[in-house]
């Protein structure tokens, strides 16, 4: 059974109504205007005929007589003008008969005679009665002579009866099947339709559903469409509810970041307002207002990166970090720490990536080696690997950083240290950092542990 919808009901009644249309007029036309039509076009065929012979002469036209008739389907007969009605009549029935047109009613009347005389055509039809037909005739004169064209009209009413009534029979028939037709193709095409809905439905309810249509044709098309836009809706989703999420995790945790400094802040100032101050309470709030305001700059640069568009350039990353470990020079003389270059020997260091950005990630890595590390050198080394990729690698010890903490290292405000001491643990936002800018630059990245040692690497795609 055929589920009744709007698309259905739609293409069943516009098909319905076109068909009605159509078969109605060519059925009334059949029925009240064919006899006409055709009684029109035997006189057509009468003057096409008489417009060829008309300026022929008698002679011509004897000559050709034959041709004429056999190529027009008419008949033509030729007899002398004597004015004598009675007589016309007579010679012009048996020449008719002798053309093997026998007539019961025929005649010419003076009337007739005198127009034709005068140059003019008379276009006459008998009707001969019972025996179901007409005679269409063109009389005109040429040279005394007249020049009778004429062809037999059938009275076709009978059989257009039979046959409008045949044709009213197969218009009913074709108009039911066609009506099925398009019943069933209708179902055909909405059936699919009616899955796309369902699923369509399921995906505004946040529920990414994916439809499986194999019809060949534009609604296939559409069903992959649908399909890879469920797809990427859920994928958008997915990544908005972690957005969300890290939202409020970022919120919690900058509400505690902040409120243990404040709370400090408020208590020490306090304490200097009653007389307490024994000339460290001063020190304590600019060490506290110092760690606020490094954690508020990092919170703007990581805000930034994740804000920035990358701009990739081809550079040297070689010649890079020999740069930026020049820049340090001063600061790793001060700590007393050493850098251990293994980069020399990488040959292909011709890197795409956003060279600002990169920056950004180097001097964070290097600063928190530094600040970090728990020996008096850190290495940096630069190689090739099997996949033909430039791998980097910074790597110093630690005693503080074990297995478990590295699945969490690159979250936000995420620290090592459960005091939370900020010369020990800093703001948690550092690494955080560098994990934004190398995902924007689409560079793979890790965090391993080897004895006492941590490794941060990163590996380049090599031009």
């Amino acid at each position: 059974m055929i589920k009744s919808n709007k698309i259905s009901n739609k293409l069943l009644s516009m098909v319905g109504i076109i068909m009605v249309i159509v078969f109605g007029v060519s059925y009334l036309l059949n029925n009240y205007f064919l006899s006409d039509y055709y009684l029109y076009k035997m006189k057509q065929k009468l003057t096409s005929t008489y417009d060829e012979i008309n300026d022929l002469s008698i002679n011509k036209l004897m000559e050709i007589e034959n041709s004429v008739e056999n190529t027009n389907n008419v008949t033509i007969v030729i007899m002398k003008n004597n004015g004598n009605v009675d007589e016309l009549n007579e010679l012009m029935q048996f020449s008719l008969y002798k053309e093997k047109i026998p007539l019961n009613k025929f005649w010419i009347t003076e009337d007739t005679i005198k127009k034709v005389n005068e140059g003019k055509p008379v276009k006459q039809i008998y009707n001969q009665g019972k025996i179901k037909s007409s005679l269409l005739t063109l009389l005109y004169e040429k040279e005394g002579h007249l020049v009778l064209i004429g062809t037999v009209v059938v009275h076709n009413t009978d059989a257009m009866n039979i046959i409008n009534q045949l044709n009213f029979y197969s218009i009913v028939f074709g108009i039911i099947i066609i009506l099925l037709l398009v019943a069933y193709y209708s179902k055909k095409i909405i059936t699919p339709l009616e899955e796309l809905q369902s699923v369509a439905k399921d995906i505004a309810n946040l529920n990414f559903k994916q439809v499986h249509i194999k019809s060949g044709d534009e609604i296939e098309e559409l069903s992959h469409s649908i399909n890879d836009m469920s797809t990427r809706l859920k994928n958008a989703h997915f990544q908005l509810e972690m957005k969300n999420q890290n939202l409020n995790s970022l919120v919690s945790n900058i509400s505690h970041e902040v409120k243990t400094p404040l709370s400090l802040i408020q208590a020490y100032t306090i304490g200097i307002k009653d007389g307490l101050d024994d000339g460290t309470y001063t020190n304590v709030i600019l060490e506290q207002v110092r760690n606020t305001s490094d954690m508020v700059d990092h919170l703007i640069m990581l805000a930034k990166v994740q804000a920035l568009d990358v701009s990739k350039e081809m550079f040297d990353l070689r010649e890079f970090l020999q740069k930026l470990i020049i820049n340090y020079k001063v600061l790793l003389n001060n700590n007393g720490i050493e850098v251990r270059e293994h980069i020399a020997s990488a040959e292909n260091c011709m890197v795409i990536a956003d060279k600002s950005q990169m920056d950004i990630v180097f001097n964070n890595l290097i600063s928190n080696a530094i600040k970090y590390g728990e020996e008096d050198f850190f290495s940096i080394t630069l190689e090739n690997d099997l996949d033909g990729r430039l791998k980097f690698e910074i790597k110093n010890k630690t005693t503080k950083v074990k297995e478990e903490h590295l699945q969490n290292i690159w979250d936000s405000f995420y620290v090592i240290e459960d005091s939370r001491n900020k010369e020990i643990s800093g703001t948690g936002l550092g690494l955080a950092i560098v994990a934004n800018i190398l995902d924007k630059n689409d560079l793979k990245y890790e965090v391993t542990l080897n004895g006492m040692n941590i490794h941060f690497t990163i590996w380049f795609e090599t031009q």
